[in-house]
Formats: structure tokens, C-alpha cells, sequence
């Protein structure tokens, strides 16, 4: 490769935006936007709940004082933690362009997130550490 190529951009997206069943109740949230980001550069797709260790399905979960508990009133935050320093790890090494998240996640809520079982303002896990480490390039998606 030459000193004038360039290349192609990268974008991290939820897993659950491009269409892949992975999330809490097995479903995706397929958007047609991001699946377009395939045409403009190389998209990878990450979950932090399963790279937290989570399965699919797992119980729904939400942020409540600072922690994460699940519909079954089990403290799942230490997952999460773990997704969401997995995803950051994943992300210093690509050095994307951009990262789409999952607007509305207790991971991934850009704007919004589940506080207290409703959507409220604030960001998830995931976003959080990765604003904390200086990432501005991230958006989320409904």
C-alpha cells in the first residue's frame, strides 16, 4: 500500500443493528441506515452484554443507583462492566471512524437509557466508559 492510499472507514455497531438475534429477548433491531454503512467502509459488529458474558435471552435489564439489575432482581452490573471494558479494549486496538449503539440500553443508550425500568435520559455502561475515555464519534440508534 502506497503512503497516499487511504483507507476504507471503519464503524463498530451494536450486533443488533445489522440484524443479528442477540438481543436480551432474542430479537434484533435491524435499521437500515446502519446496515448501509456496509456500502461506505467495513462495519464491525460487537455486543458488550455477550462479550460481559450474558446469553441470548437473558433477562431484561435495567440501571437502577448505579447498578444493573435484571428483571429477575439479580445485580448483573459486574456483566456489563465486563462487556463494556471488552468493547473499549476492542475499540482502542480498531481505532474506528464512528460507533453506532443501541439507543435505549442500559450498554449501549447513547441519549437515553433504562433508568428504573423507563427510558430516561443518561447514557449506558458502554457509551459511559467509552465518553470517560475521550470517544466522541458515537451515535445511537433507535
Amino acid at each position: 500500500m502506497s503512503n497516499t492510499s487511504k483507507r476504507a472507514p471503519i464503524f463498530i455497531v451494536s450486533a443488533c443493528l445489522i440484524g443479528i438475534n442477540i438481543r436480551y429477548n432474542g430479537e434484533n433491531s435491524l435499521n437500515k441506515d446502519v446496515l448501509s454503512l456496509f456500502k461506505k467502509g467495513i462495519v464491525i459488529p460487537i455486543c458488550p452484554e455477550i462479550l460481559g458474558g450474558l446469553g441470548v435471552p437473558r433477562p431484561k435489564s435495567t440501571i437502577k443507583n448505579d447498578r444493573v439489575i435484571n428483571e429477575k432482581g439479580l445485580d448483573v452490573t459486574k456483566n456489563f462492566e465486563k462487556g463494556a471494558t471488552e468493547f473499549l479494549n476492542f475499540v482502542k486496538k480498531i481505532t474506528p471512524d464512528s460507533i453506532y449503539l443501541k439507543e435505549h440500553s442500559p450498554s449501549c443508550g447513547v441519549k437515553n437509557t433504562s433508568i428504573n425500568w423507563k427510558r430516561q435520559e443518561g447514557c449506558g455502561i458502554t457509551t459511559k466508559l467509552l465518553i470517560n475515555y475521550g470517544y466522541k464519534n458515537i451515535y445511537g440508534i433507535d
